[in-house]
Order: structure tokens, then sequence, then C-alpha cells
């Protein structure tokens, strides 16, 4: 006769083997890439509940078989379930920047284009004061940078590459994030801080132009500028979007219409991050390399035409399907 203990453990066998066994057959099916919807989502349940199982059976049936085999269905039941959510982030993450982000872009282009005028308005005003008097400089540029010697721009400093190009992501990133987030201060903030990054490069322009330096400044601002400034300028659209959202709320609430807003505009922001990682290993890299300046220009404008290609592609979509959609008559 078995033992009240034996009888216990072989009771809970028979009890719970069915859902094991269906919990191998997930398994397989999940690593075979057969698995929909449903059987994901039973995974996860079956897992939980083996799981379960296995902390009972270590508690009342410590030296039994069974501990070890539930210990090893359970670790390959949760490294399927990790490794099958890791593969479907990074499958929606892939679509996010292929998709979604170039649509996002193209929804709110109107207010990228009010954020290019805002930063354009301020380095107009500047590049004039600036030119008209260099002393005006101090009143637009951080300390000691109104001093730079326009004529040292290819001197050929050493950088730490690594050093400077971590310290212009994180700078711009914040910018960006500034950008964005007083948009909440209804506009303002984000007015304020596209005019102010407008009246610094301006102001630095103008004393590379007096100096006759113009075409070797612009040679080390554009290879990086023209993806970090696209980005700020897409920062400054979401926070833009987001007060606009407020100020104009349509039939909703200005509560409803403001948070509404901001789940969508803050994925501009995220998707504007890759875009500053790659301008800040540009800068930090590329911009000061000892290569001819014509180069340089060459990269500026790959860049501008990866960015018309890639912001683009929605409008291109669109143009498409309204040529082939019939005639209504």
């Amino acid at each position: 006769m078995l033992t009240q203990s034996a009888h216990r453990w072989t009771h809970f066998i028979q009890k719970h083997q069915p859902e094991w066994d269906r919990l191998e057959e997930l398994i397989r099916r999940c690593r075979s890439r057969r698995a929909g919807r449903e059987e994901l989502d039973e995974l996860g349940h079956t897992y939980r509940r083996t799981a379960a199982h296995l902390a009972y059976a270590q508690t009342y049936f410590p030296d039994q078989p069974v501990v070890s085999y539930l210990n090893g269905l359970v670790g390959r039941a949760h490294q399927t379930i990790y490794a099958t959510n890791a593969k479907g982030d990074l499958k929606e993450g892939l679509r996010f920047f292929t998709r979604r982000f170039p649509v996002l872009f193209h929804e709110r282009a109107p207010f990228f284009l009010i954020s290019l005028l805002l930063f354009a308005a301020g380095a107009g005003l500047s590049f004039g004061l600036t030119w008209v008097d260099p002393a005006n400089a101090n009143a637009f540029l951080p300390p000691g940078l109104a001093e730079v010697d326009p004529k040292g721009i290819q001197n050929g400093n050493q950088w730490d590459h690594a050093i400077v190009s971590g310290q212009i992501m994180t700078n711009n990133i914040r910018v960006a994030f500034l950008c964005f987030a007083l948009g909440a201060l209804l506009g303002v903030g984000t007015v304020w801080v596209l005019f102010m990054n407008g009246l610094l490069i301006g102001s630095l322009a103008a004393l590379f132009h007096r100096a006759g330096e113009a075409y070797s400044f612009w040679a080390y601002i554009w290879p990086h500028g023209v993806i970090e400034l696209a980005a700020i300028f897409i920062a400054g659209a979401a926070g833009l979007s987001l007060a606009y959202a407020f100020w104009v709320p349509g039939e909703l609430t200005r509560l409803e219409s403001f948070k509404r807003e901001g789940k969508v505009t803050v994925q501009l922001v995220l998707g504007v991050i890759p875009m500053f990682i790659v301008a800040g290993l540009i800068e930090g890299f590329i911009t000061p390399a000892p290569w001819p300046l014509w180069t340089k220009y060459g990269i500026a404008l790959a860049t501008l035409t990866a960015l018309f290609l890639y912001f683009g592609r929605p409008a291109f979509v669109l143009v498409r399907r309204r040529s082939h959609a019939p005639l209504v008559r």
C-alpha cells in the first residue's frame, strides 16, 4: 500500500499532468512560430499555474523527481515567454520607426514649419545685430563663445571624440525635451527655447561671416546640423501641437484634448532620440575630421536627402493613393 505522502504526490501528478502536457505543447508551438495570439495568452496563464505547482511540490515533495521535472518545464516556459516578448517588442519598435513616426510627423508638419520659422526669426535677428556690431554677440552667446577666433576653425585641435559626442547628444536631447515639455506652458516656453537657440546660431554665424570664414563655418555646422535641427524642430512641433490642443480643443474639454494630444506627441519626442544620436556621432567624429570641406557639404546634402525621403514617404503614399482613386461622376 502507498503511504499517505506517496498517495498525495501521485494524486498531485495525475491531477495536473494534462496541464503540464499542454504547457509542453504550447512551448513547442511558440518556438516553431505556429502559436496564435490566444495560445500566447494561454501560455502565460499555464506558465503561472505551473510555477505555483512547482512551489507546492518543492514544499511538500522536495525529494521527488516531479520537482526536477517542473523546474525544467517552468524554466523553458519562462525563456519562451520572454524571448517571444522581446521579438514582439523589437518588431513593434521597427514598425514605429518605419511607419508610425513619419506619419506622426506628416500629420503635424505645419507645427514643424512654425518651429523652423521661430528659429529662423531668432537667427535672423541676432545675425543682423551682430553683423552691424560684433559687440552685440555678447548678448546672444554664452560667456567665452563671443571671443571665438573664426580664423582658428581649421586649426585641427584634437578632440576627445567620445566625450564630445556624448556631451552633444546629452545637450541636444535636453533641448528637445524642453521644447516639448514647455509646450505644457501653453506654448510660451517652446516658442522661447526655439527663438533663443536661433539667436545663438545666428550671432555665431555672423562672427564667421564678418571674418570671411562663412564657407568653413557652415562646412562644420551642416553635416550634423541638418539632422540636429530637424530633430529640434520636430520636438518643437510636438510642444506647439500640445499647446494648440489646449487652446483649440474642438468638441473635447481642454483637459481631455490636452491629455489625448500629449499621448501622441510624446511619441514624436521619443522618435527624435535616434536622430540626436546620429547627429552627435557625426559631430563628434566627422565634423572635426581633416577632410576637404566639400566632402562635409556632401555629407550634409546626403543627410538632407535621407530625411526628405524618410519623412516625405507618407505624403508620397497619399499622393499615390489619390492618383489611383476612381473618379466620382
